[in-house]
């Protein structure tokens, strides 16, 4: 069994006064999500930088960590992060 690692932003807009997540924006190594993410928050109003190690063959997840935080980011989205 081998493992991915996967890295992407979980940029966070406001919709009816509620912080709701939009577009997920894939990166290919932790450098570019963790430049991506700065930037990013920049202008949205909230950015999470994900790191996902999973199974290759099952796509099952081992590990789930928010690798940094910009801006506004739901407690809802930090519970969620935390039960997996």
């Amino acid at each position: 069994m081998a493992n991915v690692e996967t890295f992407f932003l979980q940029p966070f807009k406001t919709h009816r006064k509620r912080l709701v997540p939009g577009q997920r924006v894939p990166a290919k190594t932790m450098r570019q999500a963790l430049s991506d993410g700065e930037r990013l928050g920049r202008t949205a109003e909230g950015v999470a930088v994900i790191h996902v190690t999973a199974d290759d063959e099952t796509g099952e997840v081992s590990a789930l960590e928010v690798l940094a935080r910009h801006g506004a980011i739901p407690e809802e989205f930090e519970e969620q992060i935390r039960a997996l």
